[in-house]
This record gives structure tokens, sequence and C-alpha cells, in this order.
């Protein structure tokens, strides 16, 4: 099969080796459960497929940082993640459908040459984002208008939904089963073998939450800040001298080098005062985020959205001089709405 989705292997053939065991779940209900720790070789696969996985993937450093301040996206961002977190906790959907849904988001902002982003671009791309992932991650994926019921200035017309999930995918080049801080965090878990893991879970979820807001934390490697987080509760739990080297010795000397500034800098933060996500409620999206809730009786459908979300195909286009940014002229934007 030529054509895969989520770049994985088509499972066809005698010769298929057997599954990894399923220690990754998409637990609702603010609960994680966890299955038994797997063997050591089992581990080591797992954590060799998903470094390489997340190699294919640019969506983190300084690099994107930069790029996401030199677009005035810092805000946009923490608002569309913190939107993100209140939906799951409305709509009951899984951890991962929500990392996976902001990793999505990260990516195709990235490859994009928009100038200037209007507040119903990024709402655009945040549902859109949200509705792949719940696709891709839910047993039954909530419906468009559940999914835009609160926290959003504008709600979309499906069919511009629907087109923009094709600009979306064909940007990801189909790949959209990326390696999240939450899944790795998953597999060292089942790594450390402790007893009392659903809870342990539930703790490094939490954390990786609020990391997942914080703009510093993008700087790393999803693998890096899963790593760091769960060495974090490790220590809290006095268990880290234990388990330190079992974890540590599954990555080479750069990744331990990451491993080692990104604790550092969840440690600096940590001591800030007044620093940490904010969403239990719609309430706080609101107050935090200054996102209105939108006019229920409007539906935007937006046209020529291929015009608008220009994509960049390769790394090279995004090192070009910075005038050829400045003077691209500005797309016209058609907004029909229906009462």
């Amino acid at each position: 099969m030529d054509h895969l989705l989520c770049d994985e292997s088509w499972l066809s053939g005698p010769s298929t080796p057997e599954p990894f065991p399923n220690f990754r779940l998409n637990i609702h209900d603010d609960h994680v459960e966890m299955s038994p720790a797997m063997d050591a070789a089992t581990v080591e696969e797992a954590i060799s497929m998903d470094l390489e996985k997340e190699s294919c993937f640019s969506n983190h450093g300084d690099k994107f940082i930069e790029f996401l301040v030199s677009k005035n996206l810092t805000d946009a961002r923490f608002q569309t993640v913190q939107w993100l977190i209140q939906t799951r906790n409305r709509l009951n959907l899984s951890f991962e459908t929500i990392f996976s849904a902001a990793s999505c988001f990260d990516r195709f902002v990235y490859a994009t040459s928009c100038n200037e982003w209007s507040k119903w671009m990024v709402e655009l791309v945040a549902v859109t984002s949200l509705s792949i992932a719940s696709k891709f991650n839910e047993v039954s994926s909530p419906s468009l208008e559940d999914f835009q019921m609160e926290g959003l200035n504008h709600m979309f017309h499906h069919k511009t939904v629907l087109e923009m999930e094709l600009i979306v995918l064909k940007a990801l080049e189909w790949r959209v089963n990326s390696v999240t801080s939450f899944s790795f965090s998953q597999i060292l878990v089942a790594t450390t073998g402790m007893g009392g893991g659903d809870i342990m879970m539930n703790r490094i979820t939490d954390h990786l939450l609020d990391d997942l807001c914080d703009l510093k934390m993008l700087a790393y490697a999803p693998s890096v800040v899963a790593v760091a987080v769960v060495l974090d509760f490790l220590e809290e739990k006095s268990a880290l001298e234990e388990n330190l080297g079992k974890i540590m010795n599954l990555f080479g000397e750069e990744h331990k080098v990451r491993i080692a500034k990104c604790i550092n800098v969840m440690k600096s933060r940590n001591v800030e005062e007044g620093w940490r996500r904010e969403v239990k409620s719609p309430a706080s999206v609101l107050q935090r985020g200054g996102v209105m809730n939108m006019n229920m009786n409007i539906v935007y459908y937006v046209e020529n959205l291929s015009a608008i979300f220009q994509i960049l195909r390769s790394d090279k286009k995004r090192e070009r001089d910075s005038h050829e940014d400045e003077n691209r002229p500005a797309k016209r934007v058609t907004f029909v709405t229906s009462n």
C-alpha cells in the first residue's frame, strides 16, 4: 500500500510481527489506566520506533518559537491550547486527542507562509486540528457543531471545516500520527514497573498539560519533555535513583543533554509565582485568553481557503529573504454568513 495515512505499515502478510502490548490507552473521565509493565526488549524497541518517528517532525526547537514570536502567534497558540483542554473536559475526549490536535495545529502553522493571522484563521485551524485528531483517536468523534459550542468567536460551516481538513492533511503530508509527550510518557511509565501506575500517569498527564501551554517547552522534542516530566515525578516520589539509569540508558548522549536542560527549565518555571495553565471551565478560558463566546446565530463559510493558507513545501523556502514576506500582497477573504 503506497498511500497509507499516518505513515504506518500495512499489516497484511502472515509474517507480520505481533503488535506491542496495549500500554497506550485513550482514557477519558480524567483518569488514565496503565497496563502491566513491558519487558525491557519491548520497551527499547518501542522507544526506538518513537524516536525515529519523532525525528521526521520539526515543530519544535528555538526556530519554531522564533517563528511564533515573529508572527505574533504566541498568545493565539496559548489560547488555542487552553480551548483544546477546555473542550476535552466538556466533551470527555481522550488526552491523546488533545495532544495530537495541538501537534497538528503547531505543525500546520509552521508550514504556512501567512504574514498575518486573524483570529478567525487561528480558530479555524484549531477546530480543524481537533476534528482531525478526534477522527484518529476517538471511537466516536463529536460533531463539528459540538466542538464549536463554547470558547470561540466564530462558528464555521461544516463545508469550510471539511475543506480546511483537506488543506491541513495535505500540508502535513497525511502524517497525523505524530509522537506526543503524552504518548511517549506512557512508554516510560510502563518502563518503571512501579505500583500505582494509574495515579502516576494522572499526575504526569496533568504536568504535561501545563507543559503543552508553555512556550518554553516548544524548544524541546516531545520525548525530551516526557522524560523530564517522568523524572521529575520520580524525584518527587523518592524513586528516581532506582529508575534513572533504567530510563536514561534508553537514550544517546545528545538526548540526555537536552533532557537535563529541559529539567532545568521546568524547575525554574515552577518557582515563578503565578505560572500555571488555568483551564477548569469555559469561564477560565474567557478570562485568561480574552476569547469571547461566538454569536450562535451566525455560521461562517470562507471561500478560497487554499489561497489564504499558502503552504511552504520545504525548509529552504522558510529561510528565504524576509523582504519577500513583507512585500507579498494580502489575500482577499470572502465570508458568507448564514443566519
